[in-house]
């Protein structure tokens, strides 16, 4: 199918997001992929849009060692590209989701699944509470704005901010401290970002005692 660049904003430092229109209806759940083809070169991105949204949107550091984000930022409005969508199992099921307590664990762009499913969750009015832990590594926090605002207007989102260059990175305690709330055998746990992270976050919630079968992962390479 081909996308259509319709629209192009600076989240925060080298991070940009890229919203498409489609030629074909696309139909995707909020946590899924797309593919995107620019040349020869083919690569995955995060929908970070919510399936309720009318834009696909991608959200993606600009990195000048990437040929292909470096193109995917010289598009102009009205430019197409190649993709292919929906893909991936990390997403937000209905059937229990409103019994649990789902916590999100984002590192730098690892955050673009969870704006998806946070978005879809307050159009949908489903209810599911919601806890995101933010860690990035300045104070640049990728759709803060909207993140905010959303938490005002939304009791069961709740948001926490970790910049790890001044309060260094989560640990044990720290995390323990932000779950005080939680029963954490009633807890599911979504950990996305660079696989530092993410592996570092596997053994905090192995620490704590959370059932693997409650941990569910995703690792970002290359962004």
């Amino acid at each position: 199918m081909k996308l259509t660049l319709v629209k192009k904003v600076d989240e925060a430092r080298d991070t940009k997001s890229f919203f498409f229109s489609s030629d074909e209806k696309i139909i995707w759940e909020a946590g899924q992929y797309t593919y995107l083809t620019l040349g020869e070169i083919t690569k995955q991105f995060t929908i970070a849009s919510s399936p309720t949204e009318k834009f696909i949107q991608v959200t993606t550091r600009i990195r000048s060692e990437s040929e292909f984000k470096q193109n995917l930022d010289k598009l102009k409005i009205g430019d197409q590209i190649e993709a292919r969508a929906p893909f991936g199992t990390f997403v937000l099921l209905n059937s229990k989701s409103s019994i649990l307590n789902h916590v999100f664990m984002a590192g730098g762009i690892g955050i673009t699944p969870f704006r998806s499913m946070i978005k879809y969750n307050i159009d949908q009015k489903l209810g599911i509470p919601m806890c995101l832990i933010y860690s990035n590594s300045d104070s640049e926090f990728v759709f803060k704005n909207e993140l905010d605002e959303w938490q005002k207007e939304n009791k069961n989102l709740k948001i926490s901010y970790f910049d790890s260059s001044k309060s260094g990175h989560l640990d044990v305690i720290k995390l323990s401290s932000l779950l005080t709330a939680y029963s954490l055998e009633h807890i599911t746990a979504w950990v996305v970002g660079p696989p530092p992270f993410v592996n570092a976050m596997e053994d905090v919630l192995e620490e704590l005692k959370i059932s693997e079968d409650n941990i569910k992962t995703e690792k970002f390479t290359g962004y």
